[in-house]
């Protein structure tokens, strides 16, 4: 089982990947509705690596890691915390692949951070691991709403 620390770390690594992963899918997304949700979601996940190294900070120096140079280190070669499958998503340009995808990381990451949270003793941690679960839980239905327009004709979608 990894180690709390390595937990936190890897939880960084995939609100950067899933920043790049959004900032990329947006550049592809023809559907507008499809195309503002992840411009938003480019600055919530950004957010929530900021937020794991300030609120994690000590847990990660007490084993010798900097937070905030750790997410520097992702964030200056963005391109290489992609994963195969996401480059080949992208690549492939098709929005309803990207969509289940996107969807798919915010239930890992909800279920992760409540993962985490039941690891943890101290309450201030694990309310913000509830928090950032109950987050990506608002980005999933976000998501999962967009993949539903997606799939419904221009003539049948509801008026704004």
């Amino acid at each position: 089982m990894d180690s709390v620390v390595d937990v936190i770390k890897h939880a960084i690594e995939n609100e950067v990947r899933a920043k790049t992963f959004y900032a990329k899918a947006a550049d592809i997304a023809e559907d507008g509705e499809s195309h503002m949700v992840f411009i938003e979601l480019i600055d919530m996940e950004d957010l929530h690596a900021r937020r794991l190294v300030e609120g994690f900070g000590s847990v990660l120096a007490d084993d010798g890691v900097d937070g905030a140079a750790f997410l520097a280190g992702l964030e200056a070669d963005v391109e290489k915390t992609l994963v195969n499958e996401q480059i080949e998503l992208l690549k492939n340009a098709e929005i309803r692949p990207v969509l289940d995808f996107a969807i798919q990381m915010e239930a890992n990451a909800r279920d992760a951070y409540l993962g985490l949270k039941d690891r943890l003793d101290t309450n201030h941690l694990k309310a913000l691991c509830q928090q950032l679960a109950d987050e990506e839980q608002a980005h999933f239905d976000q998501l999962t709403e967009a993949r539903s327009g997606v799939d419904t004709p221009p003539d049948e979608r509801p008026m704004l």
